[in-house]
């Protein structure tokens, strides 16, 4: 976890954000969101809100109230205390890449396996960038999709005493979760010790799936990271304001809900909207405006007392960890330092728009997350730092190598990124001239050949499987 010195930039005037707001509950109010969900639709009828068919005009005055309930700040626990996450308090937290159906590792891309999973899920145990073991860091499509949320689970739960994310891939999934969490936390009595990624189907649209998960999760009391799947130009408009408020009435419609479910029930919201390729279509998770809808959403966030999540992270839609890949990760995790995310989703591992989970990226992008930390951390001046004394002994002309003040702190003095070549081109031809890509490589298998698991309790591993065998027999 980290702790920013500065204050987020903030970029909206209060006009702006007043306009957002009008902009929001006339389309809750007028075009209403659809729930394709019968339970739903009645809790929501049931509060007050007019419903025709699948879709609910909200009073948008109602909306906001139940908005407010939402906690600003809560506690993610993990499975060892001392990593439980702080939401809401100023810190940020770093989450890896989720969703790929596919890895890359070693110059290969392949389909992921439960092997992939288990040792992605080594590597970020042991990273101190990363304050969670995720949720879907790599889709393993060698284990039956009926059953497969099962693994991932165990998978998170069990290689990593960090906080982890429900599967939501259907509401027996997000049940099953629910139930491994309760055994391995002996019980979660109001607890948190799960979030999730909620996405709407935009525009205006939450279908049964993610419907269903929602309604679990609050139930439970566990954090649904309400994140709409607007993507500008596609399922949004093409402008960033009207993408904003699109955002907001799907997602302050999925808050109601779940606070009318449980008030008081935890929740993040989702910032950052991807743009479409105006030439081929497809999905673009780079460039200025991701940037500038990170900035916009978290001073958003904090304008209704909501905690949030970052869209990025490292997104790239580079297919390989290139010059293109760091200049769009880079720019898009500033922004996410800049806005001061509470959580930063992708934030390791994330390759060729989210298709893939890459083991040198996810190596590249902890340097990067470590050298953000050092830029946005604190700026010291002070007697020590203003080193007066070192000055009066170097005096006109000279060197500082050799003095005390040089020689106490050297090696700790500058940011050293693990993964950078600092060496002079013939010694970093005499060394194999190596691409950051293949250092990485080395990397990576050296922290893995090096890893130890963390340890857990064994009658409570055996009362996990047993669910997990029981559970897989069903299901299969």
């Amino acid at each position: 976890m980290f702790s920013p010195i500065r204050p987020p930039v903030e970029i909206m005037s209060a006009t702006d954000i007043a306009r957002l707001d009008t902009a929001w509950r006339e389309i809750v109010s007028e075009m209403g969101v659809q729930f394709e969900h019968p339970e739903a639709l009645a809790i929501l009828a049931e509060a007050g809100q007019r419903v025709e068919g699948e879709t609910v005009y909200f009073d948008a005055d109602w909306v906001a109230s139940k908005v407010a309930e939402a906690p600003s700040s809560f506690v993610w626990e993990g499975r060892n205390a001392e990593r439980s996450i702080p939401i809401g308090s100023g810190v940020m937290s770093f989450v890896p890449a989720y969703g790929a159906p596919f890895v890359r590792r070693a110059g290969q891309r392949s389909s992921a396996t439960l092997a992939d999973l288990t040792d992605l899920v080594a590597l970020i145990q042991d990273a101190p960038e990363l304050d969670s073991a995720g949720g879907v860091v790599c889709e393993p499509q060698d284990v039956p999709i009926e059953y497969r949320h099962l693994h991932l689970v165990r998978t998170l739960a069990v290689l990593s005493d960090k906080p982890f994310m429900a599967a939501v891939s259907s509401k027996e999934a997000a049940e099953d979760s629910v139930a491994m969490a309760e055994i391995l936390f002996q019980g979660l009595a109001g607890r948190t010790v799960m979030t999730a990624i909620l996405n709407s189907n935009s525009p205006l649209r939450w279908d049964g799936r993610m419907t269903d998960a929602m309604l679990v999760l609050a139930k439970h009391n566990q954090a649904a990271i309400v994140m709409p799947g607007a993507m500008l130009g596609a399922m949004a408009p093409v402008t960033l304001a009207g993408g904003l408020a699109l955002l907001l009435a799907e997602a302050f419609a999925a808050i109601a809900l779940i606070q009318v479910v449980r008030p008081g029930a935890p929740v993040l919201l989702g910032g950052g909207l991807p743009v479409t390729d105006m030439q081929s279509g497809a999905a673009g998770f780079a460039g200025p405006e991701i940037g500038i809808s990170l900035l916009v959403g978290g001073q958003l966030a904090r304008h209704y007392g909501l905690p949030w999540r970052a869209l990025g992270g490292g997104l790239t839609t580079s297919q390989t960890v290139d010059a293109q890949a760091g200049w769009e990760s880079m720019q898009v995790m500033s922004a996410a330092f800049a806005a001061q995310a509470d959580v930063v989703m992708h934030a390791a591992g994330w390759l060729d728009a989210g298709l893939v989970t890459s083991f040198e990226k996810v190596i590249a992008d902890l340097d990067l997350i470590a050298s953000l930390q050092v830029e946005y951390g604190p700026f010291v001046v002070d007697d020590d730092t203003l080193a007066l004394d070192a000055i009066r002994e170097v005096g006109p002309a000279g060197h500082f190598f050799g003095v005390e003040h040089t020689m106490s702190r050297f090696r700790t003095c500058f940011h050293r990124a693990e993964l950078a070549s600092t060496a002079n081109f013939d010694r970093w031809t005499r060394s194999g001239g190596l691409t950051a890509e293949q250092r990485a490589e080395e990397l990576w298998r050296n922290r893995l050949e090096a890893h130890v698991p963390p340890p857990i309790d064994e009658a409570i591993l055996r009362e996990l499987d047993a669910y997990i065998a029981r559970r897989t027999s069903e299901l299969g």
